[in-house]
């Protein structure tokens, strides 16, 4: 029997974007609950056994967000980035807890769990503030777009349906509620946090300020799990493994790699820059920071993937 104060193997287990939406999937509460309802079905099993936190994306929620703030013209004035991403989190937040309920009580499971609105630090000098490059929000016409550059500043790139705003992407460095998320454990909850990467923050003034700018969600669920020290970082997403050369006709699914054969390929650019190659980045990260084991593999073979029966397990050597 676990005693109060007692961790048992600590697992940081991130949820990919699939585990609220799929492509084909209505926008609407009740799926996402649906969705989120199967994730918590599929490690009811880990829950149980281990000690656990669960990180999550939130990139379609905080696109909607967005979008409703442009929609609304003005009326009421839009928030920020940073705030809307806050708003994901409680909403995301407020997702995952009523689908947990209803696994918990299926399988008579006692742990409860806990939503923290979770902040990340970012270098203010980090050079993705001088070069922005991640599409957020709506799509905008020409006339629209020249207008939103002229007063509000932004920065926006032309694709092919039309002109979309561009914010940073800094690497996170530093989990703000890191010993609330420790304590919550320790306490015999499970923690849910650093949505969406966590709301990016810099210091200023010997205070915390909210920035403009996104975090990518697995490297901060990197930087999480180390903090902590945990055991395992386990990445779970809408693939059965990491692949080289992912969509090709010579494309190879790699059970396991060592964290050098997985720089290796980094650096030959086999892995998706917006999809598997922050995963791997993660994976490489938590690894060199004294984690013992990292995964990847699919949401619906979760606990065959934990247990490291399928997907792509990273180690040292």
């Amino acid at each position: 029997m676990q005693l109060p104060g007692e961790l048992l193997v600590k697992i940081v287990i991130a949820f990919g974007g699939n585990a609220l939406l799929e492509t084909t999937d209505k926008r609407d509460y009740g799926t996402q609950v649906i969705r989120a309802y199967r994730a918590f079905y599929n490690i009811s099993e880990i829950i149980s056994m281990e000690d656990v936190v669960i990180t999550h994306g939130n990139g379609p929620q905080v696109g909607d967000i967005l979008l409703r703030n442009q929609i609304s013209d003005g009326l009421p004035p839009p928030m920020p980035l940073d705030s809307c991403g806050a708003m994901s989190q409680g909403l995301i937040g407020q997702i995952m807890l009523e689908a947990y309920e209803k696994v918990r009580n299926e399988k008579g499971i006692s742990k409860e769990a806990v939503v923290t609105v979770t902040r990340s630090i970012v270098d203010p000098a980090d050079k993705a503030f001088l070069e922005p490059t991640k599409p957020v929000g709506a799509v905008f016409s020409d006339e629209k777009a020249k207008a939103k550059m002229d007063a509000d500043g932004w920065k926006m790139v032309k694709t092919e349906k039309g002109w979309r705003r561009v914010v940073p992407s800094p690497m996170p460095l530093e989990i703000v509620e890191r010993n609330a998320i420790l304590s919550q454990l320790r306490s015999g909850f499970l923690p849910i946090c650093t949505g969406g990467g966590g709301i990016p923050v810099i210091k200023k003034d010997k205070t915390l300020t909210g920035v403009e700018a996104v975090i990518d969600k697995d490297l901060a669920s990197s930087v999480l799990a180390s903090s902590i020290e945990a055991d395992k970082l386990a990445i779970l997403t809408d693939v059965k493994n990491v692949y080289i050369n992912y969509g090709k006709s010579d494309q190879a699914a790699l059970s396991k790699l060592t964290i050098n054969e997985a720089k290796e390929y980094l650096e030959k650019g086999f892995f998706g820059k917006g999809s598997m190659e922050p995963k791997v980045k993660a994976a490489i990260r938590f690894i060199e920071k004294g984690g013992k084991e990292a995964v990847i593999g699919n949401l619906s073979d979760a606990l065959n993937v934990l247990e490291g029966k399928s997907g792509t397990a990273f180690t040292r050597s």
